[in-house]
């Protein structure tokens, strides 16, 4: 996020602007909204708590985190109208928070993929050592992945600063370091947070699918033991659908941003030209990983019959007794 020439170009226009903070502020409030209610219906439901749907919600507490960040850090750049921006000593805590927040988001959800796809293999192609998987070990693992991504990210809470420049400020990270040492952490994250995941899901979800095919064979007849194995079949197949598809979301959204930096670190001057809106930033650091945060629960909802059923039953049972009040004493006073 270089902007060292943007003083010296026009001022990005009131309309580029404001659909530029249009945009952020939908991304941020929809995700918010749809990773609350994921929580809230996995909270209400108790056949929802299964080993993937501990995971799946873990994500989704990650991103309401960034959500919750994601616009007023972007109101501490140059990236909404001078109205809305923040100033002062809230902008470096909320510059800081904004950075740490992001990175946390994305390591959590990261590591929470890759413990999926794991128990999903481990249940499937080795359905024999799934009891090696408890309830304690489930707990110690998601506790690390936020234990991990809480002490890899601290650099951001460590060198994220606002930057003033006539009377505009801009938030950035790492100015103080070296461009080797810059290299060296951004190449250490990418491999850890995305070459290794990325691969990992790869060759475990081949692994997953070649048996789920390999055993669809087997599962022909109407004895009651095969009927049961092939409603755990189907089921597997179904969880793993919604896993590509999040898993797929993730990867898509998150990849332009990775692509980005390094082509930004390999090519400073000449591929991204610099322009007053920083149309880059905006769909690479800002858009595209939002989309992520908004996408999961849409693929949640609209393919998972379970969470889809669970969020109607819950959302009947808490205004059915509203709409049940009010309406008879409007039917009352439509018939005086």
């Amino acid at each position: 996020m270089n902007n060292s020439s943007i003083d010296d170009l026009p001022k990005c226009s009131q309309v580029a602007s404001a659909v530029i903070a249009s945009s952020i502020s939908f991304l941020s409030i929809a995700s918010f909204l749809g990773n609350s209610m994921i929580i809230i219906t996995f909270l209400k439901t108790s056949t929802l708590r299964t080993s993937v749907n501990y995971l799946i919600v873990n994500m989704a507490i990650s991103d309401l985190i960034s959500a919750a960040t994601n616009w007023p850090l972007a109101s501490t750049e140059r990236l909404v109208p001078t109205t809305l921006a923040i100033g002062g000593s809230t902008a470096t805590i909320v510059c800081k928070t904004g950075h740490y927040s992001r990175a946390i988001s994305q390591a959590v959800s990261v590591e929470s993929l890759l413990l999926i796809v794991v128990e999903r293999y481990v249940a499937i192609v080795r359905p024999f050592q799934s009891a090696l998987i408890t309830r304690r070990l489930r707990i110690t693992l998601v506790s690390l992945t936020w234990l991990l991504a809480l002490l890899i990210a601290f650099p951001y809470v460590w060198t994220s600063q606002i930057i003033e420049d006539e009377n505009e400020t801009d938030c950035r990270t790492f100015v103080k370091w070296t461009e080797i040492e810059k290299s060296v952490f951004y190449g250490v994250g990418f491999i850890i947070f995305y070459v290794v995941p990325l691969v990992a899901t790869i060759v475990l979800y081949s692994r997953i699918i070649k048996s789920l095919n390999q055993s669809r064979h087997t599962l022909e007849g109407e004895q009651p033991d095969q009927q049961k194995l092939r409603r755990a079949h189907q089921q597997n197949r179904a969880v793993m659908k919604i896993f590509l598809l999040i898993v797929s979301a993730f990867f898509i959204c998150w990849t332009p941003l990775c692509v980005y930096i390094v082509l930004k670190k390999t090519f400073p001057a000449s591929l991204f030209p610099t322009n007053s809106c920083q149309v880059y930033v905006v769909m690479f650091f800002y858009l595209f990983p939002s989309l992520s945060t908004v996408a999961n629960p849409v693929i949640l909802f609209l393919s998972s019959a379970r969470f889809s059923a669970a969020f109607k039953e819950m959302f009947r049972n808490c205004f059915t007794p509203i709409i049940l009040h009010y309406v008879p004493k409007v039917a009352v006073s439509h018939r005086i």
